[in-house]
């Protein structure tokens, strides 16, 4: 976890859990920007038969997955939950190898959040005598 420790001189909130397939870890890095990033490591599944997969077949499936070494899934958080409209990606980034995975830390740290603007109480009043107007 060293690695993650210093991020363009910024030291992020870390936190490590256990991921729900044995021996892998999730960590999460938060930013003071507000964003942060989700990392997990990439799995391989075992092959579906050709016969179709019930429940019990994709669950043991599921089940059964084993971690890719030396690859990772990169999701950008803001405020603790997913975001998907990051100029960084649309999705998760998968299959993402250690220095891809800096690349991409370093990029959601740098993310500045452009929320939506508010106007000004008082010209909102004027925005809605126009409407009454026309």
């Amino acid at each position: 976890m060293r690695r993650y420790e210093n991020i363009n001189g910024e030291k992020p909130i870390i936190e490590v859990k256990e991921h729900h397939v044995p021996g892998s870890k999730h960590v999460i890095l938060t930013f003071k920007n507000g964003y942060g990033a989700s990392i997990i490591p990439e799995y391989h599944y075992p092959k579906a038969d050709d016969d179709g997969d019930d429940y019990e077949k994709t669950m043991d499936r599921v089940m059964n997955r084993k971690v890719i070494p030396g690859l990772y899934e990169v999701a950008v958080f803001y405020n603790g939950e997913l975001c998907y409209d990051t100029p960084i990606t649309p999705d998760v980034l998968r299959s993402q190898n250690d220095p891809e995975v800096q690349r991409v830390i370093g990029m959601i740290q740098r993310l500045e959040r452009m929320d939506v603007h508010y106007l000004h109480p008082e010209d909102q009043d004027l925005i809605h005598e126009e409407d009454h107007n026309a």
